[in-house]
């Protein structure tokens, strides 16, 4: 890293290596409240049904302002994007740090926004860095970067409410969104070439049914969401399973750390990818997660064993979290970067949406197991897209 750090003092782009350390600051922000929003919405709502509800209005509202990020990534570029989202951040600490019902909910509209501006620029930074033949090298350093700042989040965000203050991991993550945007002004990035040349988009619409007419952008997204989808399910319903079964705050903390750390196997698997091909690697990914949540289903009565197959199922997803976002990348015109860079990441808007939204349906006729099951079939059916990739990824 200190040779890193000197060649990039002598080069006007940081080296790949430092780069991708950005991505673990850019998610402690997040990640120090992704254990924490469920117990807290749990607190306030005092069921697992209006908690999903609860979500489930959120990511609407998400959605939604999710297509106009495309003309703020156009009007702002990546680093005032960037900026922009650390400071929307901080705005989504003190509003759930209200621990008023009304100012939560719009803390949580807040806090996919913030997520989705940051997550968008540094997508944008990752055009402009990368070279496009070290994509497929890129990704999973990227991922095994960003599984280190889920690694320490989840379970630091739930120790600190708990031991410490219910304000202290908001308070954190505003501190941590501050230094993002220090830490992008260090690796000078905000130096970088900004092409102006290309118009401000007026229409949302039109870049959505550019991106729809491109079959190998709408597989990328279908498959992010899946991938998305699954974590989301995990974030809200693994503390949620915790609690619920006796287990407690920290285990459940503990459970999504845990989880999040079978991402660091991404080396292995990118290497993987390279060797047998993305096609297949995302297809045993999905097809074994299914197998991991039905025999979760079946077992989540048993408290321990449910939690250890939770790391069961997070440790068969990770293949698809080493593919990352590798197959928009490789499909996406350069041209049309920021526009769709826009529409894609909505994945992770209908990843937050989907999820709760479903599962507050589910909710209300059956038990939380039937949320695992739901979840398999869902898995089921990403295993029969990821066949649709390209033979040669």
């Amino acid at each position: 890293m200190h040779s890193d750090l000197v060649n990039h003092i002598n080069s006007p782009r940081p080296s790949l290596t430092l780069f991708a350390s950005l991505f673990t600051v850019a998610v402690l922000p997040r990640s120090l409240l992704v254990s924490v929003i469920p117990v807290e919405a749990l607190t306030l709502m005092s069921n697992v049904q209006a908690v999903s509800l609860l979500y489930f209005i959120s990511g609407i509202a998400s959605v939604l302002f999710s297509l106009l990020i495309p003309i703020l990534a156009s009007r702002f570029r990546a680093r005032g994007l960037l900026i922009l989202g650390g400071i929307t951040t901080v705005a989504t600490a003190v509003l759930l740090n209200s621990h008023q019902i009304y100012l939560f909910v719009v803390g949580m509209i807040f806090y996919t926004a913030s997520a989705n501006m940051v997550e968008i620029a540094l997508t944008l930074f990752i055009m402009q860095v990368v070279p496009r033949r070290e994509i497929q090298r890129f990704e999973p350093m990227r991922v095994f970067f960003m599984v280190i700042g889920f690694l320490i989040g989840p379970w630091l965000g739930v120790v600190l409410r708990e031991q410490v203050s219910v304000s202290a991991p908001y308070f954190l993550s505003g501190i941590f969104a501050v230094f993002t945007i220090a830490f992008m002004l260090m690796l000078r990035l905000h130096r970088l070439h900004q092409d102006k040349s290309q118009p401000i988009p007026a229409n949302p619409v039109r870049y959505v049914q550019r991106f729809s007419a491109q079959p190998r952008l709408r597989l990328a997204w279908a498959l992010a969401v899946g991938r998305a989808g699954w974590w989301s399910m995990f974030f809200i319903y693994a503390p949620l399973y915790a609690v619920t079964s006796g287990l407690g705050e920290i285990i459940g903390g503990a459970i999504v750390s845990a989880g999040v750390a079978m991402v660091l196997t991404v080396h292995f698997w990118g290497w993987i990818g390279r060797r047998y091909g993305l096609r297949r690697m995302m297809f045993w990914s999905a097809l074994m997660t299914t197998f991991a949540m039905l025999v979760l289903t079946a077992a989540a009565g048993f408290a321990w064993l449910g939690a250890a197959l939770w790391l069961v199922a997070a440790a068969a997803i990770a293949p698809l979290d080493a593919a990352g976002n590798g197959p928009f990348l490789r499909a996406v015109r350069s041209r049309e970067r920021p526009e769709m860079a826009g529409v894609y990441n909505t994945y992770r808007d209908m990843a937050q949406l989907m999820p709760p939204g479903i599962f507050s349906v589910v909710l209300r006729f059956f038990e939380l197991p039937a949320v695992f099951a739901t979840t398999a079939l869902g898995m089921l059916g990403m295993a029969a897209l990821a066949r649709y990739l390209p033979r040669r990824f």
